[in-house]
């Protein structure tokens, strides 16, 4: 099974990030502390290899940057050819700009040449350079907390837990991983939990916060866990195989499982909504119940639900302009929309936005004359033996595959949603961020209104 994931993966450390003996404990916990984990990890699955330009030490006045025994690999010299992603001109080469734009020149050629998918640095790259080496080479330019976040990923998409923040060290399961190192989950959802149980609660909002801050909130941060990792695998596939910059990869192998998780992922964060509409409701005791068609009908935070949220007014004002404003409404219409369409009619696709060329536009009979120049869609020496139907559904597979080589790739993961007579295009896996800290920003409000509730 594990032949068909990326074990292995390939970072590039900038040595300008440690100039002056900086960031030496999380140079540590990166190298050492993290390898030692990987080394306990039974069975084995997965691993990181560090790329260091030990040849630049001196000239950068640089200590003994790592010890023997770390597991990084040292590059004692330059490479022999050099990627161009700081063009320097030959009248400035001389100077220290063009001495740090040659260096710079000479570490991604390392990256690329030993097909590394992150690039760690704390240069100030702006983010249209950002984007054009990512574009161009694959590589993602991070810093050390973007950095930690990535590795996360990648180990939990193995099942094995490591959190570079909170020492949570050996731990296999994702709930308590997440339990032990979610800063929002630590400071304002369990306070929230220990709040309302000191006012001895119902039994059903005992349940229902316990059931929010413990299972719903954990698995949405699980699921996004899932679908980072395997974006990430696409990407160390996708460099492995050069299948980047003109050659991007138009059918990606990893977006099947992008796709299930990010449906799955749907169904908790409509459902999160929900039910902290159900939190409320028993918190300001509002009255309504689950078990009755009117309860089920009046409780939520759409716009639509005009006695619920009145109801909410009158309680706290803030959080009803919060709910009611534009931003919200329309942030849980769109994903919304989705949701429903996903779980009532059908199930959208997470894949690639492909958009024709000129190119992807030909004939048949010219895609012909260029795929078949050199041999025939089926070696003449067993065409005989295959049935005339087998050799046309070869050149319409053929033809397609050729077709879409051509096309342009738009949005990466897209999704179609009809407003007010109008067709909006977004990507749902980079909205996941405004996903999330809307949902904390709903929890927040909620806990300020209980706080300051008014007395029944």
């Amino acid at each position: 099974m594990w032949n068909l994931i990326n074990n292995n993966l390939k970072v590039f450390i900038d040595p300008f990030l440690f100039i002056g003996l900086k960031n030496l404990d999380q140079r540590i916990l990166l190298v050492k502390t993290f390898q030692n984990y990987l080394t306990k990890l039974d069975p084995s699955l997965c691993d990181v290899t560090f790329f260091f330009p030990k040849y630049v030490e001196e000239d950068l006045g640089l200590r003994r940057t790592f010890l023997p025994g770390d597991k990084v690999v040292l590059i004692e010299k330059p490479p022999e050819v050099l990627v161009t992603v700081f063009p320097i001109h030959t009248e400035v080469v001389t100077t220290e700009l063009g001495k740090a734009g040659k260096m710079l020149n000479e570490f991604f050629s390392i990256a690329v040449q030993n097909k590394c998918v992150f690039y760690l640095s704390e240069n100030e790259f702006n983010k249209d350079k950002q984007a054009e080496i990512e574009k161009t080479y694959g590589i993602q330019v991070v810093n050390l907390q973007e950095l930690y976040k990535k590795i996360e990923a990648y180990t939990q998409g193995f099942y094995n837990y490591f959190k570079f923040r909170i020492a949570v060290y050996g731990v296999n399961s994702p709930d308590i991983a997440h339990a032990m190192s979610d800063e929002f989950h630590n400071t304002v959802l369990i306070y929230l939990e220990s709040e309302i149980n000191k006012n001895q609660p119902s039994g059903e909002l005992k349940e229902r916060i316990r059931s929010f801050v413990h299972n719903r909130y954990i698995d949405i941060l699980v699921t996004v866990d899932q679908i980072n990792s395997f974006k990430l695998q696409q990407r160390m596939y996708d460099v492995e195989h050069g299948l980047i910059g003109d050659q991007e990869n138009k059918r990606p192998l990893m977006h099947g499982y992008i796709r299930y998780y990010l449906n799955y992922y749907l169904f908790l964060l409509w459902g999160a909504v929900d039910h902290l509409a159900w939190i409320i409701n028993d918190i300001f005791s509002f009255g309504y119940s689950p078990e009755n068609s009117h309860g089920r009908r009046t409780v939520g935070l759409h716009k639509d639900k005009k006695e619920f949220l009145e109801k909410i007014k009158n309680q706290n004002e803030d959080l009803y302009n919060f709910i009611v404003s534009n931003e919200f409404q329309e942030w849980m219409f769109f994903f919304g929309h989705l949701r429903h369409k996903n779980a009532h009619r059908e199930m959208f696709s997470a894949s690639p936005l492909l958009i024709t060329t000129d190119e992807s536009k030909i004939s048949d009979e010219d895609i012909d004359k260029i795929i078949y120049k050199d041999e025939p869609p089926i070696p003449k020496e067993i065409e005989h033996m295959m049935p005339p139907e087998f050799l046309e559904n070869q050149k319409i597979i053929d033809r397609d595959n050729y077709r879409i080589s051509k096309m342009k790739k738009g949005i990466e993961h897209f999704a179609i949603i009809q407003k007010d007579g109008q067709q909006f295009m977004f990507d749902p896996v980079e909205r996941i961020p405004t996903d999330i800290k809307n949902i904390r920003d709903l929890v927040q409000k909620i806990f300020e209104a209980y706080k300051t509730k008014k007395p029944l």
